[in-house]
């Protein structure tokens, strides 16, 4: 009985400084990443729903065979990053080899982010299309002595908006 009771002393540091900061951060990493993109759902819903088509392509020519009146470069970027959790899951992945899909979900909010960015901007601006669209995407690492460490992505959408004229 006492040497169990020993081993659970020795298990408790083990638990509150390993264990409890993983958990932790996929409790809240979840909660905090499926509040933002609900947050981002509900706006992109909401411009759909406001009766602005507003088209975004990566095409070089207009949809339109209208003349233009006026273009601008539109522009958005936003930096994301994985939660602990994320990032132990990723390690593990990339040791044993396969898709890394604990990252799906901030990659896939920061792309989706930086699209609607832009759609707004060039909605407020008066624009009616945006075309020749880029999103670049960038690993922002972080250098220990012994290895690098993710410590984040960077988007940047960019494009051309276009106002056709009203003749």
């Amino acid at each position: 009985m006492e040497v169990v009771f020993i081993i659970l002393l020795n298990l408790i540091p083990v638990f509150l400084f390993v264990v409890l900061p993983f958990f932790l951060s996929w409790v809240f990493g979840n909660w905090h990443q499926g509040r933002i993109i609900n947050r981002l759902a509900a706006e992109e819903m909401a411009l759909n729903n406001s009766g602005a088509g507003h088209p975004v392509s990566n095409l070089s020519k207009p949809s339109q065979a209208t003349d233009i009146e006026t273009s601008m470069l539109v522009m958005s970027s936003v930096s994301v990053g994985p939660s602990w959790w994320q990032m132990m899951l990723g390690g593990w992945k990339n040791f044993f080899g396969g898709r890394i899909e604990s990252y799906d979900k901030m990659l896939g909010y920061g792309r989706r982010k930086v699209l609607h960015d832009m759609r707004v901007q060039a909605l407020q601006q008066g624009f009616d299309e945006i075309i020749n669209v880029r999103v670049e995407t960038s690993m922002v690492t972080k250098k220990s002595q012994r290895d690098d460490k993710t410590a984040g992505y960077e988007f940047i959408a960019y494009g051309t908006a276009i106002k056709y004229s009203r003749s």
